[in-house]
């Protein structure tokens, strides 16, 4: 499931993502939704953009997608369902009580937390622990096909790289090995929104296997590190 989009930025964010797992070109973008190719190219791209609702519509239309008007309470239980699901699977942080039976498995649970961790510093530090404590359960295919299905494969690569470098264990970073997904020519904030003081702040504290993937972010290796070691049970690798 998709989550809702409460900011424009989120809403572009997310068509970049269906065109990264539909392997649709911006180029090919511009020519479906009939807009000029270098607008395209800077609305996908820029840190702060401001297109008309007009041009957003006719985007999401060229890729069979459209905008639904949802209450925002729906959005808040939603993530909170989602952060209940990660916490079930070993994540380090509180998370509502959910009825064992009503967890999905874990390769949808991880995937949905994909999303979830471009919003929320403590979710990306304790997705790593969700994919360790889960590593002899995961069906590693399923799981790739289920962030494509939401469009999240370039967040998955990154955690799957940084489960690795945390735990010293190369099956994560194997199946990481083995997604395609287009070279950046400038990384994109992984947290959003940002400020300009937090974006330069990310300049100097992100990690290498964040921009590896194409990622900045305002979040130290050792942000990861002390949360891992502290509940994995396991020895960090050096």
């Amino acid at each position: 499931m998709m989550r809702p989009a409460t900011t424009t930025a989120e809403v572009l964010r997310e068509l970049d993502a269906k065109c990264v797992a539909d392997q649709v070109t911006r180029a090919e973008l511009a020519r479906r939704s009939r807009a000029p190719a270098q607008t395209v190219r800077r609305l996908l791209t820029a840190e702060v953009s401001n297109p008309t609702l007009g041009r957003v519509l006719d985007m999401l239309r060229s890729l069979d997608l459209g905008l639904l008007v949802v209450p925002l309470s729906d959005q808040t239980a939603e993530k909170d369902r989602v952060k209940g699901w990660l916490a079930h699977y070993g994540a380090a942080f509180y998370g509502p009580e959910v009825d064992p039976a009503e967890v999905p498995p874990p390769e949808t649970a991880l995937a949905e937390g994909l999303s979830l961790a471009r919003e929320s510093a403590s979710v990306s530090r304790a997705l790593p622990l969700a994919f360790w404590k889960t590593r002899q359960r995961l069906n590693y295919t399923r799981l790739v096909e289920e962030g494509k299905r939401l469009g999240r494969v370039r967040e998955l690569g990154f955690f799957l790289d940084l489960t690795t470098k945390l735990s010293g264990d190369p099956a994560f970073e194997a199946v990481a090995a083995k997604l395609r997904v287009r070279r950046l020519q400038r990384p994109v904030q992984f947290f959003q929104p940002t400020t300009k003081r937090e974006r330069k702040l990310a300049e100097m504290r992100t990690p290498e296997v964040a921009r590896k993937w194409g990622f900045r972010m305002n979040m130290e290796m050792e942000s990861f590190e002390s949360m891992f070691e502290k509940d994995a049970e396991v020895e960090v690798a050096r």
